[in-house]
């Protein structure tokens, strides 16, 4: 991209630079125009002068009214006064006509306010059609740049549980009289990333269905103060996580939504919250209710998310660019589904900075459900 911007600016200065040339010259050419009309245009009185003197002397002329018909159709660009007190015919002043001096002066201007607006234009026409190709070019590196990290992500993201699922099994067919604690945690870590699997591919198809407006919900009254603190247990209970699970949840809230598309978003947000936090870092999940809408909050002490990346952060494919953040397991698409998620819901998420560490995500979801 760094390269891509100074070409961007090498053009955008060799435009500027060219436009301002071509307006130069072209005022230049217009100033030379108007330089030399205005000097023919004072040297016409001497030869106007010059043919009435030899006309008069040829006696073509018998009276000024002669005299007049003759040179306004020939230099309608002067003027001419006759001295009444002598002999007229011998006697006359010949100058340019103010109107015509004012058209020559008001040409250039003309000229040169129609080449300045010309140049200023082209200038902010390519100007706009170099920045809508540079950002259409930079959205489209950024999103090759994302779909090339969500590929390596995804496939590390379904490497990982495969390979531990068939060491387990392979472990199992290898030892068969293993002690029974053995084959159950062994089995439980095996359901535990089926789970995982699972989640994960429900977020690639939901992805995809959201992309392509497929996705249909099927709205009921939902308890979202049970949905939630089953979603909560069921995600920490295999991972020993209970000590880190801060629970505070007012019973009995309702809600009218899709209760698979709720328990999703829910799962998305608790499973960041644990996975950018610190090893011993408490993650709350607390839920309360008003007269017309559910506030869920889901807050973490962990590393947090920087102002520049909150504007993007629910962006398909979208990582931020900490290295902290990139060492985690993602694909980019948790939250791009809990945000589309929420907004067929008509509900509202919020991003914040937890004290004296980490993020808070607030949920806002109308009741309309007693």
């Amino acid at each position: 991209m760094k390269k891509n911007g100074i070409v961007f600016v090498v053009l955008s200065a060799y435009i500027v630079a060219a436009f301002a040339w071509w307006t130069y010259a072209h005022i230049k050419n217009a100033k030379e125009i108007y330089t030399q009309k205005s000097e023919n245009l004072n040297v016409l009185p001497y030869k106007a002068t010059l043919d009435l003197r030899d006309n008069i002397n040829q006696e073509m002329f018998i009276d000024t009214n002669g005299v007049k018909k003759y040179f306004y159709f020939n230099y309608p660009q002067l003027e001419i006064y006759f001295y009444p007190d002598n002999d007229p015919l011998s006697n006359y002043l010949i100058q340019v006509n103010k109107k015509s001096s004012d058209a020559i002066e008001e040409e250039y201007k003309r000229k040169v306010r129609m080449y300045a607006f010309e140049g200023i234009v082209m200038v902010l026409l390519l100007f706009w059609g170099i920045i809508w190709i540079y950002n259409n070019l930079r959205t489209s590196l950024n999103l090759k740049k994302q779909q090339s990290n969500f590929l390596l992500s995804i496939t590390h993201e379904l490497k990982t549980p495969l390979a531990s699922i068939k060491l387990y099994i392979e472990t199992l067919l290898k030892r068969p009289n293993l002690e029974k604690q053995q084959v159950e945690t062994m089995l439980h870590n095996s359901l535990s990333d089926v789970t995982r699997l699972r989640d994960l591919v429900e977020n690639l198809l939901t992805a995809a269905q959201l992309d392509s407006h497929n996705f249909s919900l099927s709205f009921s009254a939902i308890d979202i103060s049970a949905l939630t603190t089953e979603v909560a247990e069921k995600f920490v209970l295999p991972r020993s996580l209970q000590n880190r699970l801060l629970l505070d949840i007012a019973p009995n809230v309702f809600v009218l939504g899709d209760k698979f598309a709720l328990e999703m978003v829910l799962t998305n947000l608790i499973s960041n919250a644990f996975k950018y936090s610190g090893t011993n870092d408490p993650v709350t999940v607390s839920l309360n209710a008003t007269t017309n809408q559910v506030k869920i909050t889901v807050a973490d002490c962990g590393i947090g998310i920087a102002p520049e990346d909150k504007k993007n952060l629910f962006n398909k494919f979208y990582r931020a660019e900490d290295e902290n953040i990139r060492k985690t397991k993602g694909t980019g698409l948790g939250l791009f589904i809990v945000k589309n998620l929420l907004n067929h819901h008509h509900a509202t998420i919020l991003v914040n900075d937890n004290s004296p560490s980490g993020s808070i995500f607030e949920i806002l979801i109308p009741k309309h459900v007693t």
